[in-house]
């Protein structure tokens, strides 16, 4: 199995269990907002359809993007989550290039939940750890991912989506919080 094809089943998989969320494949999110020398924006969104486009120095491409669609701003694309996917085998550089990655959209769209799954691999290798630290969650997943392990996976991507729609909530002023704290979960 590829990596594509281990990311596309992947996703086809978990999309009914992330309504009213859209899971999207290989689709563009922003990591760059600038001004041009008018004082313009340039966002690197289609003008008709507002997603965000690839390239041009302004847009990632991502395995796989849980997002939600408005047709009241800029953009259609509301990012929820993020997901990387390394298959088989993960590199330091992997783990650098994607953190550093996970920082810059972060920039665009400070709610979003970025996630490292590494498919084929049994176990999350300590230097991906040490060195992902920007990730939100990272999870390793068989190659043959059995029902029991797809409603975990599920669950966990559930949870992320809730916590940036609560994340937007309280950095747009929505909500007042008088706690705010991240745990840590480890499996």
């Amino acid at each position: 199995m590829t990596e594509d094809e281990f990311t596309d089943s992947l996703a086809d998989r978990i999309k009914g269990a992330l309504l009213p969320h859209q899971v999207g494949r290989k689709q563009s999110l922003l990591y760059d907002l600038s001004f041009d020398h008018k004082g313009i924006i340039r966002m690197g969104v289609d003008p008709d359809t507002g997603v965000p486009i690839r390239g041009g120095g302004r847009g990632f491409e991502q395995d796989i993007l849980v997002y939600d669609e408005s047709t009241d701003g800029h953009t259609s694309v509301i990012p929820r989550i993020v997901a990387e996917i390394k298959f088989g085998k993960v590199t330091t550089h992997d783990a650098i290039v994607y953190s550093e990655k996970a920082d810059r959209i972060r920039r665009v769209y400070p709610y979003v939940r970025y996630g490292f799954i590494l498919g084929g691999m049994r176990n999350i290798p300590g230097r991906v750890l040490r060195l992902g630290q920007r990730f939100d969650f990272i999870v390793s997943l068989g190659e043959d991912i059995n029902d029991d392990e797809l409603k975990q996976f599920a669950d966990l991507l559930r949870e992320e989506a809730a916590a940036s729609v609560k994340l937007a909530e309280v950095l747009f002023g929505k909500a007042k919080p008088s706690l705010f704290q991240r745990s840590l979960r480890v499996r």
